[in-house]
């Protein structure tokens, strides 16, 4: 062995973490969760189903968990390759709980910190990760219209700016701590001919961002779409109206979706229909309108497979269709039976672009034991395996982030799944499922309202008082009045209408008498029984003396000046 090779030994050949080595002891001992992929003699037409984050017994069955713990144990998924070069990031999952409603928005900012999520309850929920611990709790609750369902959220490229489409024609812009930044104009309903008004008129139904992130499409059920830039958010800059087959009908635009370059915008419609719009014009006709689904059964999603803008992918109520956009005549590949959870069942592709997840609703009236995912592959829609989630529910929104490498399910009971795999990212969920709960300084006992009768007015009993407040209380210090009788005794009872005409007859006098005679009439009765000021000086008071000397010469006119 020369000097060279001696030299390469420690010359490194590649950059980044090394992930260590399992021994085939370790993997082994991984768990009773693992996810065996199934045998190759044995063929089947149903993908088999896989429990994410599933606690599972010899016997098969799940075991209780609570409802915003993570599992702790792990799931082995690592050769669980999916047939596609890429596995599912589900070796543990949390649930999040806070919603009252089902989820019905999931929208995730590009850096993976902070995660919204809006229901049909009018709330909308914002959760930090790097400030959350196990608990996983919301920072803020906000609520962009009241009594609004949320049908759509979604945050710009460079995660500034949250806008959220609700049931109000309105769409609002918050920013990531959930303060509003601007509200859009709405529409005038009068108007017949919508490429007159200004706004939407109807409820909104999806948004979409642009690539570039200054400019997004909104689509409402008052058959439009409209383009608009975020900084003048009362001027819309183009309308599209939709195209329908019936004269002077309307039909609701239920998605919308941007290609990645920018120049396409594809919309699907309550008939059936999928449309492609070129964002530079013409807006009268599209460039691609093809009857997709079954007519009324409202295509809930569109999008651009990422990576590849001629292939469009469209969600309907029981089927996923991906289309060729320089010919749409004919699907490319169809999957069948994927009943949605409800209009807002969306469709999630993964980072690399190769797999794609969709909800998969139960079918009956009752939602299912356990929620589902189908996991397909977005070269030929085949259906690699169903995610099965450890919570009862069906999937109503969808998200997979492509730099975390996570996945968040909204469900329809109210919670929302993450499932994560801390290997492959150390953030997101991985980051505040490390921390341990905190401590609350006491704790609250919530066994319902409690009525203290006694507490009220008329129940409660008197506190002892002082005598001084006692003399000071005007009520318990004077005498009360005695009962009056009569008519028209002290203003008090009311009079007859003889005595109110009598009164008004009778003249008021008393500016005719002599104020100087009126209180002579007193001054006999203050002398002889004085009771104020001459009492005090009776004893002490001496006998006032007059000077009348001379008085008695001066004539009686001048003694008055």
């Amino acid at each position: 062995m020369g000097l060279g090779d001696e030299l390469s030994k420690f010359i490194p050949k590649d950059f980044g973490k090394k992930s260590k080595k399992k021994d085939a002891a370790g993997a082994g001992n991984a768990g009773s969760n693992s996810i065996r992929k199934p045998d190759s003699d044995t063929s089947s037409r149903t993908p088999p189903a896989t429990g994410v984050g599933e606690n599972t017994d010899k016997s098969g069955r799940c075991a209780d968990q609570p409802p915003h713990r993570s599992e702790d144990r792990g799931v082995d998924v690592g050769d669980a390759d999916d047939g596609a070069g890429e596995a599912l990031p589900a070796s543990q999952h949390a649930v999040m709980a806070g919603h009252r409603k089902a989820v019905s928005a999931i929208a995730w900012d590009p850096s993976g910190d902070v995660l919204a999520s809006g229901e049909h309850g009018a709330n909308m929920l914002l959760w930090d990760f790097p400030s959350m611990d196990r608990a996983l709790q919301s920072f803020r609750t906000v609520v962009p219209y009241e009594g609004q369902q949320i049908h759509a959220a979604k945050f710009n490229p460079e995660g500034t700016l949250l806008v959220c489409a609700t049931g109000d024609p309105r769409a609002k812009l918050f920013t990531p701590e959930g303060t509003l930044v601007a509200e859009f104009k709405r529409g005038d309903m009068y108007v017949m001919d919508m490429r007159r008004t200004t706004g939407h008129v109807s409820a909104l139904t999806s948004v979409d961002w642009s690539p570039h992130g200054d400019r997004l499409v909104t689509a409402g059920a008052d058959s439009t779409l409209r383009f608009w830039h975020c900084e003048r958010p009362q001027k819309q800059e183009q309308v599209v109206v939709a195209k329908t087959a019936t004269r002077g009908a309307r039909v609701a635009v239920t998605a919308c979706a941007y290609s990645a370059d920018g120049r396409v915008v594809a919309s699907a419609q309550q008939d059936g229909h999928v449309s492609l719009w070129p964002t530079a014009g013409p807006f009268l006709r599209p460039a691609q309108h093809v009857a997709a689904h079954t007519p009324g059964s409202e295509p809930s999603a569109v999008a651009f497979v990422p990576g590849n803008d001629r292939h469009l992918v469209s969600r309907g109520a029981t089927t996923v269709k991906l289309w060729d956009v320089r010919q749409m005549a004919t699907p490319l590949a169809v999957a069948e039976n994927l009943p949605s959870a409800g209009p807002e069942s969306n469709i999630a592709f993964s980072p690399s672009g190769r797999l794609l997840l969709t909800g998969v609703a139960s079918g009956g009236a009752a939602p299912s034991a356990s929620a589902t995912a189908a996991v397909l592959d977005t070269a030929d829609l085949s259906e690699r395996r169903r995610a099965r989630l450890p919570v009862p529910g069906d999937v109503l929104s969808i998200a997979w982030h492509p730099r975390l490498d996570q996945i968040a399910a909204g469900l329809t009971t109210g919670d929302i799944v993450l499932l994560y795999d801390p290997e492959r990212s150390s953030r997101g969920a991985t980051l505040c499922m490390r921390k341990q709960q905190r401590r609350q300084a006491g704790g609250v006992s919530t066994v319902g309202p409690i009525i203290t009768p006694h507490a009220l007015p008329l129940f409660r009993d008197e506190k002892p008082a002082s005598a001084k407040r006692r003399r000071d209380d005007l009520a318990r210090s004077q005498k009360p009045r005695e009962p009056v009788h009569g008519h028209g005794k002290g203003g008090v009872i009311g009079v007859n209408a003889t005595q109110h005409i009598m009164k008004s007859l009778i003249k008021d006098t008393i500016r005719d008498e002599d104020p100087r005679e009126a209180l002579l009439k007193y001054a006999a009765v203050a002398e002889s029984d004085p009771k104020f000021i001459a009492p005090s000086y009776k004893k002490t008071q001496a006998k006032p003396v007059f000077d009348d000397t001379g008085a008695s010469d001066v004539p009686e006119m001048k003694r008055r000046k």
